[in-house]
């Protein structure tokens, strides 16, 4: 006499694939709902219980003083070149040199 035990009937690919995206879910959404669960700290300010945030204004200036030199113009410069058009020249100006520039101070009440 041989009993035979009856093997255990394996889910098909579709279910297991079910299994897989709802433990992933569960898995990915589950930080989110602990934290959403979890209690709020208590404050011990008064306002606390009004719904209220105070509100604190800082007001800071900042001032910059910048001198340049005055601008000076350049002088026209003109550039020959040599080339198979029969335009003859073409004229270009220089540009002018940057200001020189200062920082003086810090910041002012």
């Amino acid at each position: 006499m041989t009993d035979q035990v009856a093997k255990p009937r394996r889910l098909s690919r579709r279910m297991l694939r079910a299994w897989a995206w709802i433990a992933g879910g569960v898995a990915f959404f589950s930080p989110w709902t602990i934290l959403g669960l979890s209690p709020k700290p208590a404050s011990g300010t008064p306002e606390a219980g009004t719904g209220k945030r105070p509100v604190v204004i800082i007001r800071k200036i900042t001032r910059r003083v910048i001198v340049r030199a005055a601008p000076t113009s350049a002088p026209v410069r003109y550039v020959y070149t040599g080339g198979a058009s029969s335009s003859g020249s073409s004229v270009s100006s220089a540009p002018a040199p940057a200001p020189a520039t200062t920082t003086t101070g810090g910041s002012h009440p």
